[in-house]
């Protein structure tokens, strides 16, 4: 893993952090999501690209290993995830296509449909599904919210990146739906509550412990800790 850089809670920190290879597993899948489904993310992307590539052009060369050939190629056929499936004893099943509405880096890390997920109680009106993919302190979780329920009061020791996949929520005058990046630091105080019909679905990474406020606090430290 590339050495972590301080994070600061922007979109464009993030990004810039991402296009240079500085951000941990856990938040470079949310980031990666995030661009597939953000046209203004990736338009921020190719800025900071082009910027790379000019400090690459400033840089000094540096000799190639022998096999460095051969270990490109062999990256390069790797089975792409998006087009297989695995089935229960590990055998490649017909191409099906899963979780097709997630975005493709998501998809790559999961091993089953969300919906089949075993997703465990975290809050009244709140699951969880803890993602083993984070590096170092990153916590990486998939919440689901139930149409007006709300996660616990909480805040931050670090940055917590939360994108929305389906539904809604709202975190205090703010709505955030389906594509949209939150973003909160130890300055931020909230409690996000889903809107709309349907169970807000996220993927949530932090890069620190959550500090919850309210009264139910020590219990949900058991779940979301």
């Amino acid at each position: 893993m590339n050495a972590h850089v301080p994070l600061s809670p922007s979109m464009e920190s993030l990004l810039a952090a991402y296009a240079s290879g500085h951000l941990g597993h856990g938040m470079s899948v949310l980031m990666a999501s995030f661009l597939t489904l953000s046209p203004v993310a990736r338009r921020q992307m190719e800025t900071f690209e082009t910027l790379n590539g000019i400090m690459l052009d400033d840089a000094e060369t540096v000799e190639m290993s022998e096999d460095a050939l051969s270990s490109m190629m062999t990256r390069l056929d790797v089975p792409d995830p998006d087009e297989t499936t695995y089935a229960a004893n590990g055998n490649t099943e017909s191409v099906v296509k899963t979780n097709d509405d997630l975005p493709a880096p998501l998809r790559s890390v999961l091993d089953h449909p969300i919906e089949d997920q075993r997703w465990r109680f975290a809050y009244p009106g709140v699951r969880q599904l803890s993602l083993g993919i984070g590096d170092d302190d990153e916590r990486v979780k998939l919440l689901k919210i139930k149409p007006g329920k709300a996660a616990p009061r909480h805040t931050h020791r670090g940055i917590e990146a939360t994108l929305v996949l389906r539904g809604a929520f709202r975190d205090g005058n703010r709505l955030y739906e389906r594509g949209q990046l939150a973003l909160a630091d130890q300055h931020i105080q909230h409690r996000p509550r889903a809107e709309g019909d349907v169970d807000c679905i996220c993927l949530a990474v932090n890069d620190g412990a959550l500090r919850f406020t309210d009264n139910f606090g020590r219990v949900a430290r058991d779940f979301f800790g």
